[in-house]
Order: C-alpha cells, then sequence, then structure tokens
C-alpha cells in the first residue's frame, strides 16, 4: 500500500509541475521594507514563528525567530536536573532536537 502512496506522489508532483508557467520566478524587491510581517509554520518538531518590523531604512526595528526546538529547550533543563548521565542521551534524544534551529 505504501508503494502505491509513493507513486501517487510523484504522478502528483509531476503533474504539478507541467502547471507551472513558464518565465522568470523571481520578483524584484524595490525600496525599503515599511511595516510588519508576521508567519506561522507547522514544522515537523512544532510551530514556528517568524516577527519582522521594517521602518522604512535598510535597517529593521525587530526580527524574531521562535523554533520549536527551542521552546522545548526549558522543560528538556527540568528534565535532566537529578538524573543519571547515562540517561542524559536518551531524554535529550526525546525532544528530538535541531541543533540549528537552537543556533537561528
Amino acid at each position: 500500500m505504501r508503494i502505491r502512496e509513493i507513486f501517487e506522489s510523484i504522478r502528483l508532483i509531476c503533474h504539478a509541475a507541467e502547471k507551472i508557467p513558464a518565465g522568470d520566478i523571481a520578483v524584484p524587491v524595490k525600496g525599503m521594507p515599511q511595516g510588519e510581517f508576521f508567519a506561522r509554520l507547522e514544522q515537523p518538531r512544532g510551530e514556528a514563528l517568524y516577527y519582522a518590523k521594517g521602518n522604512g531604512t535598510k535597517f529593521l526595528d525587530r526580527v524574531r525567530v521562535r523554533t520549536p526546538t527551542n521552546i522545548n529547550i526549558p522543560s528538556l533543563v527540568k528534565t535532566l536536573e537529578g538524573c543519571d548521565l547515562a540517561d542524559v542521551p536518551m531524554l535529550i534524544l526525546t525532544i528530538d532536537p535541531c541543533i540549528s534551529c537552537t543556533e537561528r
């Protein structure tokens, strides 16, 4: 059954690729960012939040990135309190960490 699902997914991707219009897909950006932008995205490890606020210059007033792994770290710290050293790797893996997410 899973093999049929894979073939169906490939068929859908090919069908969608055929419908992509020809031409340049890049959108030129002119001017300086003004206003606010907020996005919530569902990622494999949880919800990610992105926020940016522009003031009309080339510098942004505020940028905030909240990744799912970053949110799980405080609970992991509490979990690791008083545990044996041998248990640490397994406890860390319970939150399924993404190290690159925590470096943002």
